[in-house]
């Protein structure tokens, strides 16, 4: 398990750049982040709810990582957080 602010910083390295931006957006449009989940349903209501919760959770460690101090934090570029060596 990754600590905090390593799983922070990986978090903000998969969605940086335009192509980051890109597949944000398109998780939120396709998990009703800004649009009602709702239908009378019970079980598909509890799908999109699951969607909604897991876009709702990378746009807040996003947002936390824009708050926390600079720096990679571990995240090793195209290999997830950097493992130590030993």
């Amino acid at each position: 398990m990754h600590d905090k602010e390593s799983l922070l910083a990986c978090y903000a390295r998969c969605f940086e750049g335009q192509a980051g931006q890109a597949v944000l957006e398109d998780l939120e449009a396709r998990a009703f982040v800004r649009s009602t989940s709702f239908t009378p349903e019970p079980q598909r209501a509890a799908f999109n709810e699951g969607r909604r919760s897991l876009a709702l959770h990378i746009r807040r460690m996003l947002d936390q990582a824009a708050g926390s101090a600079g720096g990679d934090g571990g995240c090793a570029p195209g290999g997830g957080a950097a493992r130590p060596q030993g």
